[in-house]
């Protein structure tokens, strides 16, 4: 019986399988290269398999794409790649392979392995710099020598960036950081300055494809370095440490070479200042902190 029945099944999967590839030719590019064309070779399959809005895989020896139809005709058939991170890695002349993506790459590529071999050999890592403004609110705030009181302060911060990408998921962005709050006391107001470098470490998940190629993103930074308080008749100096400052964020690309990137934060900050009689004053904030970023790839 067992023998009997070994050949039944092999015919039957090459028999599927047959109908689940073909092997067809890139027969040419697009400039931006994220469209390329095949011949519409319906002798193949009947003429109503192949439809706009279709998306089956490309694939060749080493590298593997899924791309929808954008138009067809009874000559060609142009297809538009689905990561837009990645130019077609095909060239004019080559003979590739076309699967069925509903019915025969899930089969052989598991979601799961899928998308670890997209950001392992077709994902190109990128650098890039970033320029931010945000509004501070201070939530809370405690100096030392003096009695708890409500305390309005908040302001404007500007950021400016270096970016590097190590995947689609990992990047490290590094920097400098200025801030500028106005703080409101029942019997003065204050004029606090902040110059910091900065060091962030970024996650972000993955993109999704039904929201513009979004991508929710999470963030943990620390920062150094000087700061100012101005009074009436009286300034006091000091160093500013950030530590830490959580961020989330929602990153939308514009195009290939532009991102925009809303974002919202809690800092934790201590400023230890002086005066010029050397008393010194130690301030511990926390301040929330909106905004929005702009990222151009180099």
């Amino acid at each position: 019986m067992k023998n009997a029945l070994l050949p039944i099944l092999l015919s039957l999967f090459y028999s599927v399988s047959s109908f689940a590839f073909e092997l067809v030719v890139i027969q040419g590019l697009s400039k931006e290269k994220q469209t390329f064309v095949t011949r519409n070779d319906t002798s193949k399959r009947t003429k109503s398999e192949v439809f706009k809005g279709k998306k089956v895989t490309f694939t060749s020896e080493n590298v593997s794409v899924i791309a929808r139809a954008v138009k067809t005709t009874n000559e060609f058939i142009q297809w538009e790649i689905l990561n837009d991170y990645t130019d077609v890695p095909f060239t004019r002349g080559q003979v590739v392979t076309m699967y069925d993506t509903t019915e025969y790459l899930w089969a052989l590529t598991p979601e799961s392995i899928k998308r670890k071999y997209v950001k392992d050999n077709l994902y190109k890592p990128r650098r890039s710099i970033e320029t931010q403004l945000s509004f501070t609110r201070t939530l809370s705030e405690s100096v030392t020598g003096t009695p708890a009181q409500n305390v309005d302060r908040g302001g404007v911060q500007f950021d400016a960036t270096f970016r590097k990408e190590f995947n689609i998921n990992y990047a490290i962005a590094y920097g400098f950081s200025y801030a500028r709050e106005v703080i409101n006391l029942p019997e003065a107001s204050l004029i606090n300055t902040r110059f910091l470098g900065t060091i962030e470490g970024r996650y972000y998940f993955d993109p999704m494809e039904d929201f513009y190629n979004a991508q929710i993103g999470l963030g943990l930074g620390f920062g150094f370095g000087q700061s100012r308080t101005q009074n009436t008749g009286q300034t006091t100096f000091g160093s500013a440490v950030l530590m830490p400052a959580t961020k989330i964020s929602l990153m939308i690309p514009i195009n290939k070479e532009y991102d925009m990137e809303f974002l919202g934060a809690f800092e934790s900050l201590r400023l230890d200042e002086s005066n010029s009689e050397a008393e010194d004053q130690t301030t511990n904030l926390t301040n929330t902190k909106f905004g929005v970023m702009f990222r151009k790839h180099l």
